[in-house]
């Protein structure tokens, strides 16, 4: 098995069972081998979490969700859930997005992509929370018909509906504009503090200008 970039065998080695099915054939030796890769490629995952944390890109979901997902070899508890962990820490270790340089280069990318799409409101400063707002839309009305919550690819299902950009601005503008004052409003029975996805979906229910258009046009495709 060669090596592939940073991992030490084929893609297909790190998938769940054949991780099982390699120690189960190769015994005590195999495991070792295993675990001596998670190891590895943890020791890698934290350098470039470290670094990211570091960073503007400590607030999004990559470094959110990967952050505290890979546990010390000491902590795991099973050999299923090292083969699981294993899966997982491979495909971040190879994610472009898992190193600054590959968000830096994915922002550059989208950016570029969405200001040919009349989209110049959206620039570095306000990438991550653009981010936000694209992914509540997606997660609230599109997870029907598309499923990225990359920005630039969300910002296609509005441009196949031809929602004006500065209608999307408009929202955007709002959905920054009053975060913090909905963080006022009561909260659910036994929560101390409104959760940030609760403020996204009581502010979708105010900025309706991309609704009205857009999810307008894809219940017609559905009739």
């Amino acid at each position: 098995m060669p090596a592939r970039g940073k991992l030490k065998y084929e893609a297909d080695f790190y998938q769940p069972s054949n991780i099982r099915n390699y120690i189960k054939e190769g015994g005590k030796e195999a495991e070792a081998a295993v675990r001596k890769e998670y190891t590895r490629l943890r020791d890698i995952s934290q350098k470039r979490l470290k670094r990211m944390g570091a960073t503007m890109w400590a607030d999004t979901q990559t470094y959110k969700r990967n952050v505290n997902h890979y546990p010390k070899l000491k902590d795991i508890q099973s050999l299923s859930e090292l083969a699981a962990r294993l899966s997982d820490l491979s495909r971040y270790i190879e994610a472009q997005t898992s190193m600054v340089s590959g968000m830096e280069a994915q922002m550059k990318k989208s950016l570029k992509t969405l200001h040919e799409s009349g989209y110049g409101f959206v620039n570095r400063e306000n990438y991550i929370s653009f981010g936000k707002f694209m992914e509540e839309y997606r997660l609230q009305k599109l997870d029907e018909i598309y499923d990225s919550g990359d920005a630039a690819e969300t910002y296609d299902v509005l441009e196949k509906h031809r929602v004006d950009p500065e209608k999307v601005q408009k929202d955007f503008e709002f959905w920054l504009a009053n975060m913090e004052l909905l963080k006022d409003l009561p909260t659910g029975k036994g929560q101390k503090e409104i959760q940030e996805s609760t403020l996204r979906k009581r502010l979708l229910k105010f900025a309706s200008e991309v609704d009205k258009e857009v999810f307008g046009a894809i219940e017609k495709e559905k009739k």
